[in-house]
Order: C-alpha cells, then sequence, then structure tokens
C-alpha cells in the first residue's frame, strides 16, 4: 500500500487487505481496516465538502443581485417602444 492513503489506488489496496483478511478468518484485523477504510472515505468526502464550501463562497458574488430566470423572461417578452424599435438594429428595414 502507498504512503498517502487518499489516492484510490490505496483505497483499493486497503480494501482487498481487508477482504483477504476476513477471507483468511482474521476477524480482527478485518474489523480493523474496515474501520481504516471508513475513516479514509469520511476523510475524503469531509475534503470534498470543504472544497465545495469553498467554491459556493467564491460563487456567492458572482450570483447575487442577478435576474431570475422568470425576470429574464419577462425581459426577453417584454415590447420595446415604438421609437427604440425602430433605431433597433434588429428592426425590418
Amino acid at each position: 500500500m502507498l504512503g498517502r492513503p487518499t489516492s484510490q489506488e490505496s483505497i483499493e489496496a486497503l480494501h482487498k487487505l481487508r477482504k483477504q483478511a476476513a477471507a483468511r478468518g482474521d476477524e480482527c484485523l478485518s474489523v480493523i481496516l474496515s474501520g481504516v477504510e471508513l475513516y479514509t472515505s469520511l476523510g475524503r468526502e469531509f475534503d470534498l465538502i470543504e472544497i465545495m464550501k469553498g467554491f459556493a463562497d467564491e460563487m456567492r458574488e458572482s450570483v447575487e443581485n442577478t435576474p431570475t430566470a422568470s425576470q429574464l423572461e419577462e425581459l426577453f417578452r417584454r415590447e420595446l417602444p415604438a421609437e427604440t424599435a425602430e433605431r433597433s438594429p434588429h428592426s425590418n428595414d
């Protein structure tokens, strides 16, 4: 097993070792390895949650005070005033 338990290869090796211990009847070692496996998995999940929280904090400023989908639809469907429509580059000349 590698020295970095959060690598996928290390987790797979730990899982394989636990299964081998259980298969040969060493329940005590198997339970200990199950605990290590659980601890490692939870640690990875915790790291992911922390990353997601940091991303949410960074993105909050970008999305605050932006129009909602219904507000954007309302703006899109709103009629332009007649004089503005005449000067609009999208009007048919």
